[in-house]
């Protein structure tokens, strides 16, 4: 065997690694590797220095060859220039390809020869002679570009059909990838233009896509200058602004700079044709056509009264109030509130023609039970089922509000949420609104004035048979609900047809109901003012804590402040109980240490059944029964004893058993817990759990003064539960919340949709500048849901919202300063013998307390009450009208009756005269509300309530900030419904 081979280079070492033998070996082969290389080299190089030779007598010949070409060229008398004509003349036939594989096919030498004449090494004159024949080159293809682009009509507006579609398919982004692909040549230029070498290394993808959409928006600019056809992205810019309310001056400055199009194309109405009187041949006009707005308009009133045509939609309306203000105000002109009504129509989700049949609600209403108590208790079942959600809704305030370390759980948390049979299926519901109309549905005949304008603007005629063959169901708040209500009470069993109101099924707003639950939550655990520390679990402790504005029971502030306060104090305590449950001294430590779901489950109906117990509270207060007695007995007889008449100095002192702090405690924690629920209940389209919480609600409406509400929740829970057919019922669970977005977990209540469309009219009105009126709200209302999407469309896609478009609002510190109060103050430790201010009474027990109202009156209940009317209602519709009957009167027309001769002068006998029925004298207006019970009349009057003053009033998702453009989050002209104090109570 020959010696081992070796890769690696041997070198002479100290170090005895071989033997002589093996080591001379090793030495042998690596001189045979060094001379091999060194070999090869030169072979290398001699072969380099054969082809440089090769190369440079190439080179030698073809100089030799050229310049004699050249020369017979000269000598011929010819240039340069002909022979470069000749052979790129296409009109010259050559034998071989010159032209292509002689020149063209050697792209780099060709650009080389380009680099050639337009470097320094060429004259100025040179240089400017090719620069300027490149530029023309380019201009020529780039206008062609342009043409190509304008002959496709994607720009054109007069092309493309305006309706929804035409807005809404609107996409910068992708408008501008299909304008590069039609024009790579501007496009390049636009490249060149806008970006430096160094921001494509360093610049983001979004840094480099705001880029294309700034070279989109600049050919987009440019295009319009091409043609005014070009004018697609425009028309949406100019539709962008008049739904953010932009002023007249803006649309002239952007249309200057072919961002937007003319204030007038935006809003024309176009002009109509007038006949003349004259016979001088009028002077031609060019007649103006419609305007953006109103073809819009146009296309969304055909798409309502398409989907108004089959049947098959709810309408939802309500008022809005508008103040129009003047700058200077003089003889004539002042600031002026004006009132009108916006309706919208949604068409129904999961509905059948046949379950909406006229002639099955009359047999389900004749067939009714009445209402009983126990229809509105919750079974074994239902109680079971709402403590599961109750517990839940704990879980959820946990999870969301503890901190980072409980964000590992949301996985869990939504694995156990509970849902009923009557959830909503996801799905992105469509909204159509109506045009605004300058009726006042404060009345019951503005109401009947309502119903009418909507039907004409959908196209119904109410006197043919198909109108009165399939309900119609309305959607509103209490005073719209209540109004409608008392017209098919005065029409039923006296109109016929469609008149006698009798196919109107009532469909309560659930937004107007969560805002009378916050009303009566806030005056119920508000506590005395001035208590402080005496008080220290009241609303108006916690309003002083977190440092906000007073609140004053007699002017209480927005909705959305009312309804953020009492979330974040259920938070706190919440948060504070799990505390005290767990034994931790902090929501980090409790954090860290809790490994287990099933743990934190455990712990949240601890503090469900512990915390919100209401027979804990009874149990407590029934300790100061006995000896409250005798204290009142006693003061009694000592007043009487003193001075008969006298009235005591002040209230009596309350009796130290029981603990009234941590009574009002628990009792917050369950009230509040229960508007949690319904909250999260609606959001999530779970229509079971919502009617759940209203069957609750039903008594703490009257126990905390909301009678209206009471009332109108008898009228819901009757007919869901009583009335209506299953399938109808069905339809209401189905269509009585919206989801705008189609997104999970964001359904609203169907009339805080058209509260919030209120406010964005109001926003689009304000576009029209001084020209305030009601033909403009008209036009502009039917489009506002597709203006909003679009605004909110181009505030996401170009970053005009600042910050994120939804974040939940950091409450960290607002918790943990109430749960230090909590905390200092043992509001939930029971310490027996606490007591409030002596002037201050412990909170009532709503629940209870509507209850006992609404069964245990001294001569009759409302419940009796409510049954009572019921039947009187259901009587009426037995009734059949005297129009009806008039047909079978068989009276022949042309008969002649003699006359009757009279004497003259004399008057008749006593005995003679006929007794004529005392006619009742018929009002001049509102002769509708002349016939309303007077049982009913208080339902229709107008009460205080929570008023809706700025966006996020009326915000589609109250649990998240979101963020507007620069003063559109503070609007002061908004008014909202609120302002109208028409609708709780």
């Amino acid at each position: 065997m020959g010696p081992p081979t070796v890769d690696v280079d041997v070198r002479p070492s100290d170090d005895v690694l071989f033997t002589p033998r093996t080591e001379k070996a090793l030495k042998s082969k690596a001189a045979q590797l060094k001379r091999r290389s060194t070999l090869e080299l030169q072979r290398a190089a001699a072969q380099a220095r054969v082809a440089q030779i090769a190369l440079e007598k190439r080179a030698l010949l073809r100089a030799h060859l050229f310049d004699k070409v050249l020369d017979d060229i000269s000598a011929g008398g010819f240039s340069f220039t002909e022979f470069a004509e000749y052979v790129f003349d296409p009109d010259t036939k050559l034998k071989t390809d010159w032209r292509w594989r002689g020149f063209f096919q050697q792209k780099a030498t060709v650009e080389h020869i380009f680099g050639y004449w337009s470097s320094s090494r060429y004259n100025t004159s040179t240089r400017a002679t090719v620069l300027d024949w490149a530029i023309s080159l380019v201009a020529a293809n780039a206008s062609a570009e342009a043409q190509g682009i304008t002959s496709s009509g994607i720009l054109s507006k007069s092309k493309k059909v305006i309706n929804e579609e035409y807005f809404l398919g609107y996409n910068l982004a992708g408008l501008t990838a299909t304008l590069r692909g039609m024009a790579p040549i501007a496009f390049r230029i636009l490249d060149a233009f806008s970006t430096t070498p160094r921001q494509l290394r360093e610049n983001s993808a979004a840094g480099l896509r705001r880029k294309e959409l700034l070279r989109g928006s600049a050919a987009l600019s440019l295009l319009k200058g091409f043609s005014q056809y070009n004018n697609y992205a425009q028309s949406i810019h100019s539709a962008y602004l008049a739904a953010t309310g932009a002023p007249r001056q803006h649309f002239s400055v952007l249309g200057a700079l072919g961002v937007s199009l003319g204030y007038t194309t935006v809003i024309s109405k176009g002009v109509k044709k007038h006949k003349t009187a004259t016979k001088q041949k009028p002077r031609k006009k060019k007649a103006r056509a419609p305007g953006l707005l109103t073809m819009l308009s146009d296309a969304c009133n055909a798409t309502s009264r398409a989907i108004a045509a089959s049947g098959m939609f709810v309408t939802v309306y309500d008022n809005i109030n508008m103040m129009v203000r003047v700058a200077e105000q003089i003889l004539g002109r002042k600031n002026a509130q004006e009132n009108g009504t916006c309706a919208t129509i949604v068409p129904l989700h999961d509905a059948k023609p046949e379950d909406l049949l006229t002639t099955t609600l009359d047999a389900s209403v004749l067939n009714a039970p009445p209402l009983r108590i126990e229809h509105l208790l919750l079974n074994p079942d239902e109680l079971d089922f709402h403590t599961k959600n109750m517990v839940h809704t704990i879980l959820r305030i946990i999870v969301r509000h503890g901190g980072d370390g409980f964000k590992k759980w949301q996985k869990d948390l939504d694995a156990m949420q509970p849902a009923s049979p009557e959830t909503i299926a996801v799905q992105k519901t469509p909204i159509h609104p109506l045009p605004s109309m300058e009726i006042d549905e404060n009345s019951i005949t503005g109401n009947i004035e309502v119903m009418d304008a909507i039907n004409k603007s959908l196209g119904l005629n109410a006197d043919e048979p198909e109108y009165l063959k399939y309900v119609k169901i309305i959607a509103g708040d209490q005073l719209t609900i209540a109004r409608q209500r008392s017209i098919l009470t005065v029409r039923l069993g006296h109109e016929s047809g469609s008149h006698a109101w009798r196919n109107i099924v009532l469909m309560p707003g659930l937004f107007h109901a969560k805002i009378a639950d916050t009303h009566g939550m806030l005056e119920t655990h508000f506590g005395k003012p001035n208590a402080g520390t005496r008080s220290p679990g009241s609303l108006g402790f916690h309003n002083t804590v977190l440092d906000r504005l007073p609140i004053t029971l007699t002017s209480l502030p927005a909705f959305r402040t009312c309804r953020d306060l009492i979330m974040v104090s259920l938070y706190a305590r919440v948060l504070h109980c799990l505390l005290l449950v767990s034994g931790k001294d902090s929501l980090d430590d409790y954090a860290s240490s809790v490994n287990s779901w099933d743990v934190i489950v455990g712990h949240a109906a601890v503090i469900y059944s512990r915390f919100a117990d209401p027979d804990l509270v009874q149990e407590l207060r029934e300790q100061r029964i006995p000896d409250e007695r005798k204290r009142d007995a006693e003061a009694k007889a000592a007043s009487k004893g003193a001075n008969k008449g006298a009235k005591p100095d002040g209230p009596l002192p309350h009796v130290k058993k029981g603990d009234m702090v941590f009574e009002n405690a628990i009792l917050f924690l369950r009230d509040a817990l229960l508007t949690r629920e319904f909250t999260d209940a609606v959001k999530a389209g779970d229509s079971g759990r919502v009617v759940n919480i209203l069957r609750l609600w039903v008594f703490s409406y009257r126990g905390s003064g909301r009678s209206k509400y009471a009332h109108e929740m008898l009228h819901l829970l009757h007919n869901l539960i009583c009335v209506w057919t299953r399938e109808l019922r069905h339809i209401i669970l189905q269509n009585w919340l919206l989801n705008p977005t189609g997104k999970p977990n964001s359904f609203v209540e169907i009339d805080l949709v058209q509260e919030h469309l209120n406010f964005w009219i109001k926003k689009i009105y304000k576009a029209d500048g001084d020209g305030h009126s009601w033909d403009w709200l008209a036009l502009v209302s039917p489009c506002v849901d597709i203006l909003r999407t679009l605004a909110t469309r181009i505030n996401t896609d170009l970053g005009a919202r600042q910050g994120a478009k939804h974040t939940i609002p950091n409450l960290t510190e607002d918790i943990a300063a109430l749960m230090d109060s909590l905390n200092e103050h043992d509001v939930y430790t029971l310490q027996p013998g606490r007591v409030l201010d002596d002037d201050e009474r412990p909170v009532p027990d709503i629940l209870a307390v509507g209850m006992a109202a609404l069964t245990h009156e001294t001569s009759t209940t409302p419940l009796a009450d409510f049954n009572r009317q019921f039947e009187s209602l259901r009587e009426r519709r037995r009734l059949t009208p005297i129009a009806d009957l008039l047909h079978l009167l068989d009276v022949d027309g042309d008969a002649v009756l003699p006359p009757v001769e009279l004497p003259v002068g004399a008057a008749p006998a006593e005995d003679d005269q006929v007794a004529l029925p005392r006619l009742e004298e018929i009002p001049d207006s509102d002769e509708e509300e002349g016939d309303v019970d007077a049982g009913e009349e208080e339902l229709l009057l107008a009460s205080p309530t929570l008023t809706r003053l700025n966006a996020e009033d009326v915000a589609l998702d109250m649990d998240v900030h979101e963020w507007y453009l620069d003063g559109e989050e503070d609007d002061s002209d908004y008014e909202g419904s609120g302002g109208e104090s028409d609708d709780d109570e």
